[in-house]
């Protein structure tokens, strides 16, 4: 009796066949990462700016604030807010006189809208 070390052209192909099926789902899950981190900084800056009108209004003991005409970007300088600001927004952001931030955008014009 032979005594074959190695492994068979069957089991070869298996593990190739696991293996290509493993590659494509991760494939498959990293396709949106880009997009989904983009959405997500959006989010957050939006949340940073809100956070920044409600201590404005807090503290000036305001019940309305003026109401962005389009979409603007933000920053220590640029608004009436901009004080409970660090930096200024990445984000093109707009926002009502009750100071509720409604969207966020790349573009100034508020479109494609990233958020909501």
């Amino acid at each position: 009796m032979k005594n074959e070390r190695g492994f068979t052209l069957i089991e070869l192909l298996v593990v190739i066949a696991i293996l290509a099926v493993l590659f494509g789902l991760t494939a498959l899950y990293l396709r949106n990462v880009g997009s989904n981190a983009e959405r997500n900084t959006a989010m957050a800056e939006a949340d940073m700016v809100q956070t920044a009108i409600d201590v404005y209004m807090a503290v000036n003991n305001a019940d309305t604030i003026t109401a962005s005409t389009n979409c603007e970007k933000v920053g220590p300088t640029t608004s009436e807010f901009g004080a409970y600001l660090r930096r200024e927004s990445r984000f093109y952001l707009g926002w009502n006189s009750d100071g509720k931030v409604l969207t966020a955008s790349k573009e100034a014009d508020c479109t494609p809208a990233l958020w909501p």
